[in-house]
């Protein structure tokens, strides 16, 4: 009995061992279908938009690398995994965004961030929708990519402009305004948003205007603005074509009309020339509100100067008096939604990828991001006035997280002022209750409400709101031909354009060997 019992736990001990023996020797479980290196395209209108592209396209490189050097709990990625970038320039037409899309596919890109204008973005999408391979834009504001039908692959961080159609409705019937005119170019971000707006605006459209993007003659459109003498005239287009428009209204002497401006040319740096200024003073507008999310500091902090490393500021700062363009965050977020995604996957496939995006929450710098029923996040913009050179916030316009409806909060009627420098007033029969201040102070806070628009009608366009030069109509036609009207070089896509963006893209590669080996 005793020699059995001693065979017994003997031979229970070496199976004991054998286990432990192939546990220790069997590779790692791996529990994902993800490859070592995971194709990641950029698409930034780098060449014909040197103000915007850039910034951007060093934004999305900044966060490929710090997600392949992430550690210890703080990983996305599971170990052995990196994002391998290859940044194309669209050259800001759709014809470009087709070719960069078509270049990314040949590639084998698993996943596109881009593009900013929002032709260019549909141009993109077009292509990459055949292949299920999941974009997100950082910058496209067009209402019609909302369309799940047409793009269903189609995600972005940045807003509909469907969102600021309906601000802009509301500031005008705070105001108690019925007769109003809009003028604006033919393409996809001029009409966009104006329909939107006409949908939601209850008083009478007197006129509407349109012309192409890059004209040089726009006389007949504003005499006929002028011709109709109406309360407020809403424009909405590029800052490049700002000056067009405004520079013939000064010359029609139209200064003491009201403008309403939109977030393309609300807040252009850009805009020096002394008659386009002193005919926008005192204009009204909206502007997507500025990033102040959790991770906007360590964006801050890191953002990267291919020469120096990393900073310990912004390379584009307050000392130099040139901040870094405001859509760069929304590359950097968009980065970083893409990352969370794949990990959740577990696979690059597109259906399911678009699957495990739709359930990903991320604080970025831009804010909370997260997806709703359209692939696409809700807006806030701040209502703001020119001031002689100087915008100021009076307002602002949100939709809360949860609500059905957006609110829209005014400031103090002293926030506002005509062209001879008297007070403006708001109806109080409009708006009852006027918030006197923002971010919680005390105050009513009472507010109209905006009304449900169809985000599928027709195309708008993404604005820079503190960049130098507007955002981002693209140079090509609603119908989707390149028509650009600059004089930039014909489309030639080639991976890292320019020294600044070879020397980051190599120490993101270099830090995916790395982290391989």
């Amino acid at each position: 009995m005793k020699t059995r019992v001693k065979l017994t736990l003997l031979l229970i001990g070496v199976m004991f061992l054998s286990v432990m023996t192939t546990t220790a020797r069997a590779a790692p479980q791996k529990t994902h279908a993800l490859p070592t290196e995971i194709k990641i395209g950029g698409v930034f209108p780098i060449t014909v938009r040197p103000d915007a592209g850039p910034d951007r396209r060093d934004a999305f490189l900044i966060a490929i690398y710090e997600i392949n050097n992430q550690t210890g709990m703080d990983r996305i990625l599971p170990e052995g995994v990196t994002l391998v970038p290859n940044v194309q320039d669209d050259l800001n037409t759709a014809a470009g965004g087709t070719a960069a899309a078509e270049t990314l596919l040949a590639w084998g890109a698993d996943m596109v961030i881009g593009s900013s204008g929002s032709s260019v973005s549909a141009a993109i999408a077009s292509t990459l929708t055949p292949n299920k391979v999941v974009q997100i834009s950082y910058a496209s504001s067009s209402p019609i990519l909302s369309n799940r039908t047409l793009y269903p692959y189609f995600m972005r961080v940045a807003a509909s402009d469907a969102d600021q159609g309906l601000a802009m409705a509301e500031l005008v019937k705070a105001f108690g305004w019925t007769r109003g005119a809009v003028i604006h170019t033919s393409d996809s971000y001029g009409a966009g948003l104006i329909n939107v707006f006409k949908s939601a605006y209850a008083g009478v459209i007197l006129t509407d205007q349109s012309f192409d993007g890059g004209a040089t003659d726009v006389s007949a459109q504003v005499q006929a603005l002028k011709d109709e003498d109406p309360e407020f005239i809403l424009g909405n287009f590029i800052d490049a074509d700002a000056k067009t428009v405004m520079k013939k209204a000064y010359e029609l002497s139209m200064l003491d009309y009201v403008w309403l401006t939109t977030d393309g040319w609300s807040t252009q740096a850009t805009i020096t020339d002394v008659q386009v200024k002193e005919a926008m003073n005192y204009s009204i507008g909206t502007n997507p509100a500025p990033a102040e999310g959790t991770g906007l500091a360590d964006f801050n902090v890191t953002w990267f100067d291919p020469v120096w490393n990393f900073l310990e500021k912004p390379k584009n700062s307050q000392d130099t008096g040139t901040p870094f363009n405001s859509y760069a965050p929304f590359a950097y977020d968009a980065v970083y939604v893409a990352a969370k995604g794949l990990a959740a996957a577990g696979t690059t496939e597109g259906d399911a990828l678009l699957t495990a995006l739709y359930a990903v929450t991320h604080e970025g710098a831009t804010g909370t991001i997260k997806f709703n029923d359209l692939g696409e996040v809700t807006g806030r913009y701040d209502y703001v006035q020119l001031r002689d050179a100087t915008y100021v916030k009076f307002g602002e316009y949100a939709i809360p997280s949860g609500a059905t409806s957006a609110t829209s909060i005014l400031n103090d009627a002293s926030a506002f002022y005509l062209k001879d420098e008297s007070e403006w007033s708001i109806a109080n029969n409009v708006v009852t209750n006027i918030k006197k201040g923002i971010h919680g102070e005390d105050s009513d806070t009472s507010s109209t409400t905006g009304e449900d628009s169809d985000t599928s009608s027709t195309t708008g366009e993404d604005s820079d709101t503190s960049s130098t030069t507007g955002e981002d109509s693209d140079t090509s036609s609603t119908t989707g031909e390149d028509s650009d009207t600059s004089t930039s070089p014909s489309p030639s896509i080639s991976p890292f354009p320019g020294i600044l963006s070879i020397l980051l893209s190599a120490l993101v590669i270099i830090t995916s060997r790395k982290w391989r080996k």
